[in-house]
């Protein structure tokens, strides 16, 4: 082979190691493409299969392990959640390269406190996706130092001559990243694209934290209402031994590990708490009743509820026993096996009481409540408060219903005294008009029979002289007084008659009563009353009566009511009216002429029966509360209060309505509507 050839064929293997070598950068190249996209595709399976939020931090610990596979070129790193209302990163999630993924918390830092995170404001409103700044020197130091509050670093702690910080953005945060060295072009694309598919991650994990948050708030209201539904439905004393096996299962429902659970009730009359308690699988254990001062841990129960905090206590396993020593020497349990509901009492307990309105809810367990099941039983413990103050309400509406009861039956045999007494003294100032009324014609009678006396001894004197034609006009005019006698004498019976029938109990039956007639009798009778009892009393009576509503001789006309009741309706009214005129004519007004006017209309379906009196009125903050029983302007001993009320209750009867009009210092008028 001559040097020609030979220097051919090593072009030609030059060529092809040129051609090799390209290809093996485009074999590595694809590789590394295929590793990025199987790192990521991990990572967003790892995402898609979390069905809680609790799985982020183990998503996160995958995403890190891809890029510490990937080799990424990075000392530290860790998520940040901006915070934007207070220029702020929450580092919340962090993990060094060379581990598995070690997840804490740190803290808020805010962006103003080192370049390195000032740095990012304005890659944020620029949309870059990621910012960078490199310290170097007494930098990376003075950055530490800085970060000291937050950062756990050794003692003797070497520093990097150079460090680079990178902060990777998706909508929520950034992925940050610390190196040794500039990233390259490769790595922070890598670095982008991670970051993208982390707020991916972020976002279902807000959407898995929403929807927790609303079943866990569904589920704590569900067992709340249950709470107060229970509570609701006690009735007595004994219904509270129901509260624990309650308290037990809505305990387990909401998630809250006990072994142990009870209510404290704090009666600060007695002093003592009635405390309700649970056994482990639910049944009610023992009901204990403890002075304040029975042991340390009742007194303490009891000034912490005083304080409305939270008290917690610690037992090991020789506190319990001594516990339940003392609650079996106080009479308060017969058998501690049974009341350990175990052979052994626990080795530890942590005790934890939460106030509420009435007591406190106790939770015990092998360790301590977190603070997130602490505020889960104080939102029980909230409800709890509300529902037991329902059910002492109830307890007390039980109480207060048996005193009303009896003080109802005390009041209705009162009233009906007060009725009774009402009906009294409308049937006095009747009866006085009555006897006003009867006297007249009582008067004409005896007069006329002591005429006719007169006229038969002369009617006798002037037969026996034969004076025959005087003894004829004699006794014409004995003729004439016997029919005036028997007039009068009817008159008389007439009234008697009405007092009878006004005195009687009503029989409730409605009868067709001439308006008129009922209203002009009871008129006269209320006026004639007053004048029996008060010879001064004088008063100008006007009428208007409308015919239309008298009963005529063929049945028409009139109103049907019952007259004994209306009749009393209408007595009230005209003794209020002449009382009214009486009271403002005692003030001495010039040129004051006391008037009761009574109208009848009729008004189509309706029939008025209207009593106006020109007295000093009724104040305007009074004139709604004339109708309420008991409730009289008249001073003591002048009237019951029950006139009006009565009257009231008697028209409404009738399907009618009694109406008040006034105006202060210009008299009343009172209105009688009743359908016809």
């Amino acid at each position: 082979m001559n040097n020609q050839e030979e220097q051919k064929l090593n072009e030609r293997i030059a060529g092809l190691e040129e051609k090799l070598a390209d290809l093996d950068i485009e074999i590595k190249e694809k590789n590394r493409k295929l590793e990025i996209e199987a790192a990521l595709e991990k990572v967003r399976v790892k995402a898609t299969a979390m069905r809680t939020s609790s799985e982020l931090a183990e998503t996160s610990s995958v995403l890190f392990q891809q890029l510490n596979d990937l080799q990424i070129n990075a000392i530290r790193t860790g998520v940040g959640i901006f915070d934007e209302a207070n220029d702020a990163m929450e580092i919340w999630l962090t993990t060094v390269s060379d581990s598995q993924g070690v997840v804490r918390i740190l803290d808020y830092v805010n962006l103003h406190i080192h370049p390195v995170y000032e740095n990012i404001i304005p890659a944020r409103k620029q949309n870059k996706p990621f910012a960078i700044t490199e310290l170097a020197g007494n930098d990376v130091k003075q950055y530490y130092q800085t970060m000291s509050t937050y950062l756990s670093l050794p003692k003797h702690q070497v520093y990097n001559p150079n460090e680079y910080f990178y902060s990777f953005f998706f909508s929520e945060g950034a992925i940050n990243v610390i190196s040794k060295q500039a990233l390259s072009n490769e790595e922070c694309n890598v670095m982008i694209r991670f970051a993208q598919v982390f707020g991916l991650i972020y976002t279902r994990f807000l959407d898995l934290q929403k929807a927790e948050a609303q079943a866990n708030e569904t589920l704590k209201q569900t067992s709340l209402d249950r709470v107060r539904g229970q509570i609701a439905s006690m009735r007595s004393t004994e219904d509270l031994q129901k509260i624990t096996p309650l308290l037990w299962s809505e305990l387990k429902s909401l998630g809250v590990p006990f072994f142990r659970c009870g209510i404290f009730l704090i009666d600060e009359i007695e002093k003592i708490a009635h405390v309700y308690l649970s056994a482990p699988d639910g049944h009610s254990l023992a009901v204990l009743k403890l002075s304040f001062e029975a042991n340390s841990l009742t007194s303490n129960v009891v000034e912490h509820w005083r304080n409305k905090t939270i008290y917690k206590e610690h037992w090991e396993e020789a506190d319990f026993n001594n516990w339940t020593q003392s609650m079996y020497e106080q009479g308060q349990i017969d058998d501690k096996e049974k009341y350990q509901d175990a052979a052994n009492a626990p080795e530890k307990m942590d005790l934890h009481f939460i106030p509420f309105t009435n007591g406190m809810i106790y939770v015990g367990d092998i360790l301590p409540l977190s603070d997130e099941e602490i505020e889960i039983v104080s939102s029980l413990a909230d409800t709890f408060s509300i529902a037991y103050a329902r059910y002492e309400d109830f307890i007390q509406l039980e109480k207060a219903k048996q005193s009303v009861e009896s003080t109802l039956a005390e009041l209705k045999a009162t009233q009906s005294q007060l009725i009774q007494s009402e009906k009294m003294a409308s049937l006095g100032e009747l009866t006085a008009g009555i006897a006003h009324e009867i006297q007249n014609p009582l008067n004409f009678v005896n007069n006329f029979s002591e005429v006719n006396k007169e006229l038969t001894e002369e009617l006798e004197q002037e037969i026996e002289k034969g004076n025959f034609n005087e003894a004829k006009i004699i006794a014409n005019d004995i003729k004439s007084n016997e029919e005036k006698i028997i007039f009068h004498g009817k008159r008389a019976d007439a009234i008697v008659k009405g007092m009878l029938q006004h005195s009687r109990s009503s029989n409730g039956v409605k009868e067709l009563t001439d308006i008129n007639a009922l209203a002009d009798e009871y008129l006269r009778l209320a006026y004639h009353g007053l004048r029996a009892k008060d010879k001064s009393f004088n008063a100008t009576i006007k009428t208007e009566f409308d015919e239309s509503l008298a009963v005529t001789a063929s049945g028409n006309g009139g109103v049907n009511v019952i007259p004994q009741d209306i009749g009393r309706v209408i007595l009230n009214l005209f003794t209020n009216a002449f009382y009214a005129v009486t009271e403002k004519k005692s003030l001495n007004i010039p040129d004051y002429e006391p008037t009761v006017t009574v109208r009848t209309k009729n008004n189509g379906n309706k029939a008025e029966i209207i009593v106006i009196d020109n007295g000093n009125g009724i104040p305007e903050e009074i004139l709604d509360k004339v109708f309420q029983p008991f409730f009289t302007t008249k001073p003591t001993g002048k009237g019951t209060g029950l006139g009006l009320s009565l009257s009231f209750d008697i028209v409404k009867a009738h399907g009618g309505d009694l109406i008040v009009e006034s105006h202060q210092g210009e008299g009343t008028k009172f209105i009688i509507q009743l359908i016809k």
